[in-house]
């Protein structure tokens, strides 16, 4: 029995050191979710206008455009209830801030990320964000989060050919949705649209997400009025193609509930912009993101909208 043992153990050592030493590797290589964890970690204190949310602000809000400090702390996928654990992360920190920034898009109620087709990003809010939400091991094991096949590549990318793995501006703000790439707008808008439809949304799962998004888009507004924070709930614009294949009963769901939340707040304003007339195909990266063309334009409608609440609010 002892010496099964230790040919076992002969035989699994190299393939445990392979694995730590990809394991080190792999955390070495920069990423968004270290980046946004580093200056959140040292400049929160600093912060006045905290921009939170999913791909649609990510893209769609560069802190460039805004009259006081602001950083962009939204990401691909990022879900309300992770807005709320980041937020909440940070409160004790937060001795500046003036305007929360939240984007509820048509898909923002209805789904969470350990839920959806991109569940593997989960363990990078528990590697590098220390949210640690998540009840699986995987989730704490790049190497176990991954195929081998995924994490070689990862690997030969970025030790190998050199290519970057960031696309975040230094405040935040996603970079790589440029205009000179923009993808077809009818195509891609259809393709969103399906992806972000709620096949069932009276089932009771969806039920139970549906209400946790909402409890948790509760707390973080109560929390600023405590703190006299204002919240800026944003619905973002999207291209014609995009709105015409949406739900309606989804849709109108969605508006409707966020301006119930809303209205229970003195210091929640929501801005639907979803078919504002102001953004062309011109402004659109791709069906329902905005390309650095209408992130400036979005910026500066909000940026106006909040100097303006600030003022008419004196």
């Amino acid at each position: 029995m002892k010496n099964f043992i230790k040919k076992t153990l002969t035989c699994l050592l190299p393939i445990l050191v392979v694995a730590l030493m990809m394991e080190i590797l792999l955390r070495m290589i920069p990423n968004d979710y270290t980046n946004k964890r580093q200056f959140l970690d040292k400049h929160a204190s600093e912060i006045q206008t905290l921009i939170l949310g999913s791909s649609h602000t990510f893209y769609g809000l560069n802190p460039e455009y805004f009259s006081t400090k602001t950083y962009n702390a939204a990401y691909i996928s990022q879900s309300v209830n992770l807005d709320y654990e980041i937020f909440m992360k940070y409160s004790d920190q937060f001795k500046k801030l003036k305007t929360v920034i939240v984007p509820v898009s048509y898909f923002s109620l209805f789904e969470q990320l350990e839920d959806e087709s991109e569940r593997w990003r989960e363990k990078d809010y528990v590697i590098y964000c220390g949210i640690h939400k998540s009840k699986s091991i995987k989730d704490y094991s790049e190497v176990l989060s991954n195929r081998l096949d995924v994490n070689t590549e990862r690997l030969i990318s970025y030790y190998l050919k050199k290519e970057p793995n960031t696309s975040g501006s230094e405040f935040g703000w996603g970079t790589n949705y440029n205009s000179s790439k923009q993808k077809d707008l009818v195509e891609s808008s259809l393709i969103a649209a399906k992806r972000s439809t709620v096949a069932n949304p009276d089932s009771p799962e969806i039920r139970k997400i549906f209400k946790e998004n909402q409890q948790d888009l509760s707390l973080i507004i109560k929390w600023c009025e405590q703190h006299s924070v204002r919240v800026l709930i944003l619905t973002p614009p999207a291209y014609r193609a995009y709105r015409e294949n949406l739900d309606p009963k989804q849709l109108k769901k969605t508006i409707s509930d966020t301006k119930t939340i809303c209205s229970k707040f003195k210091n929640c304003l929501y801005l639907d912009l979803l078919d504002d007339d102001r953004f062309t195909a011109a402004d659109f990266y791709d069906g329902d993101h905005l390309s650095e063309v209408g992130a400036k334009k979005l910026s500066l409608i909000v940026n106006d909208r909040i100097n303006h609440w600030e003022t008419d609010s004196k």
